[in-house]
């Protein structure tokens, strides 16, 4: 399987990808050195290891189209059976998508914690807030920015909770389609 051209992913090898999270052991079998990011995403998808094909996409994709993706596979796998609470992250998240602002960023981490970090709404609108400003209160006067690592963390544990939240048995197809709409968003070129 090939995945084909990835002009999103900016990144010039996988070992830059890879240093920004922990690839389990399979994974960094296929890490040989200077091995670039689509050759390494092939590997993986020859090898069916779904879930760390997120965890490479979730840290390679621009946080903006990272956290589209995770929002939309979110929305599509609940099956239309989210709480509340859920729905007013996702909600939240939207808002930050339409209008990238600093309000609707905090408003995120807002809703985030009323959804809860155990629920992959709430771990996509947290991938929200960490995607850039500041962790402190606005009315700190010194920034403390987030890890730039962090948005990824919080967008595949968003997707790993999302492909076990029903039907678990289901898992491992569903952490297939995650990743293969995380490589048609690699692949767009808008």
């Amino acid at each position: 399987m090939s995945v084909g051209p990835l002009p999103k992913i900016t990144f010039q090898t996988a070992a830059e990808v890879c240093r920004r999270y922990e690839p389990d052991e399979e994974a960094m079998s296929s890490l040989q050195e200077g091995i670039g990011p689509t050759p390494f995403l092939d590997a993986l998808a020859e090898r069916g290891l779904w879930s760390e094909a997120i965890k490479f996409l979730s840290q390679a994709l621009p946080k903006r189209d990272a956290i589209t993706w995770a929002s939309q596979c979110v929305r599509d796998g609940s099956k239309s059976d989210l709480p509340p609470r859920s729905v007013a992250a996702l909600d939240a998240v939207d808002a930050w998508l339409k209008d990238s602002t600093d309000d609707h960023r905090r408003a995120a981490q807002a809703a985030a914690e009323q959804a809860g970090a155990g629920t992959p709404a709430g771990c996509v609108a947290f991938g929200v807030f960490f995607s850039g400003g500041s962790l402190g209160p606005k009315t700190l006067e010194h920034a403390i920015p987030p890890a730039d690592e962090l948005t990824g963390k919080a967008l595949a544990g968003a997707l790993m909770l999302a492909a076990v939240a029903s039907e678990p048995e289901n898992a491992p197809v569903r952490l297939q389609a995650f990743a293969e709409q995380g490589l048609q968003m690699a692949r767009s070129e808008d």
